[in-house]
């Protein structure tokens, strides 16, 4: 059996945004760098065959000298191990890779220049393709080769997927899938894909958060080949990691009870992490406060009080923060009865109504309205690796929130609900 270590983008130079001011002499200790180390550690520890990089491994040319060093550190010690390593360029690092592949020597760039480039690697063959220049509208694998041989075929690349009109080659689900190779470890998008069964396809995401919005586990992949199959395995290492949680203020009699929700969720939330590779060091909470509440109000405003004025805390030797709050509860309102009204109220309570079902024509009417303003929004690549589509499902959800925090808004400002 062969194994390879793959990561995906790394962005070196770019530091994590979105840390508390308490945090940030922690930014190279929390970002891109010290994920790669940990990746190198764990590559040794695992005696892998070699080590593959999926592109974008630095965030930009001036990054030169920034990423020398920090890639240079690792790369001697794999290359002590007897560990190799090869890198395909993307579209953030086409011209600074190439400069760096050729004052490194344990760095091997892999399909210069966009020309498809294949090496072997114990009992597998790696097949790569580097951008060769930051635009490429075209699919690079209009001229992917033929299959060579019966040993296991493994593909990287840098690629924009089903994205026809990208600028950064643009290939579709349909020809990874028909290509003849043996899985694909995929650079470009940052959330990290489901890579199951005997013949992973997807991208690796980035191997550390470097925006808030980037939840959930990330890491290397550990690839192992062999007896016909690839298997795939997320190697959770990140040293900075954010997450999503959804905490119902429903039985909530006081909005000095939110503090303890708030602490309850955060221990929930780590003492979930389960046996990951390696611990975080830092943890973004983005809180959601979800559920019916009678005290809406009262918990809105403590709930802007403790993002004013929270201050990062340990939970098991990681350091947490609070780094969004969202106000996502209903108020514990009768909308059948506000619908009655005429006036904002009662036309808000109709709308959301509506959403929930009562008048189909006023549904798709209120979804048509949004498609129109959110769609563009949509298409544009910062939010096409937020893990959900734009379907009717999720605009019903987004326009029925803000009508009831409005409703909400409303209603205290009118002092009554009737």
């Amino acid at each position: 059996m062969t194994t390879l270590l793959a990561i995906g983008d790394m962005h070196l130079g770019r530091l994590p945004a979105s840390l508390p001011d308490e945090l940030r002499s922690l930014q190279r200790e929390l970002g891109p760098e010290a994920a790669w180390m940990r990746s190198v550690t764990e590559a040794i520890n695992r005696k892998v065959d070699g080590v593959v990089l999926a592109g974008d491994l630095v965030e930009r040319s001036r990054d030169f000298f920034v990423a020398y060093g920090q890639l240079k550190a690792g790369l001697e010690k794999l290359a002590t191990a007897g560990i190799r390593t090869w890198a395909v360029a993307g579209n953030h690092d086409v011209h600074v890779l190439p400069r760096l592949a050729e004052e490194l020597d344990h760095l091997t760039l892999l399909g210069a220049g966009g020309r498809w480039q294949s090496t072997e690697i114990g009992d597998l063959d790696l097949i790569g393709w580097s951008f060769p220049q930051a635009e490429v509208r075209q699919s690079p694998l209009e001229d992917f080769p033929g299959r060579r041989g019966k040993r296991p075929l493994i593909g990287l690349l840098h690629c924009d997927r089903d994205q026809s009109n990208s600028r950064h080659a643009p290939v579709s689900s349909k020809d990874l899938e028909s290509a003849p190779v043996s899985a694909w470890l995929l650079g470009h998008i940052h959330q990290p894909d489901p890579m199951d069964g005997d013949r992973p396809i997807g991208y690796l995401g980035s191997v550390s958060a470097l925006r808030a919005s980037e939840t959930g586990d990330r890491g290397p992949w550990l690839i192992e080949a062999g007896k016909g199959k690839v298997r795939a395995e997320q190697l959770v290492l990140a040293p900075l990691r954010y997450e999503s949680i959804d905490l119902d203020v429903s039985q909530l009699d006081d909005p000095e009870q939110l503090g303890s929700a708030i602490l309850a969720g955060a221990r929930d939330c780590v003492g979930a992490l389960g046996d990951l590779c390696r611990a975080p060091e830092a943890i973004g909470l983005r809180l959601r406060l979800v559920g019916r509440s009678r005290i809406g109000a009262a918990i809105a405003t403590a709930a802007r009080q403790w993002l004013e004025d929270a201050r990062p805390w340990t939970e098991q030797s990681i350091q947490l923060f609070i780094d969004k709050l969202e106000l996502a509860f209903e108020p514990d309102i009768e909308l059948e009865r506000l619908a009655e009204r005429q006036d904002p109220v009662g036309l808000l309570a109709r709308r959301v109504l509506a959403l929930r079902g009562a008048d189909e024509v006023e549904r798709e009417r209120l979804l048509e309205r949004a498609r129109e303003q959110l769609g563009p929004l949509a298409e544009q690549r910062e939010f096409r690796g937020l893990g959900r589509p734009l379907d009717d499902a999720a605009l019903g959800e987004y326009l029925e929130r803000a009508a009831m925090h409005s409703l909400s808004s409303l209603l205290a400002q009118t002092g009554a609900a009737g």
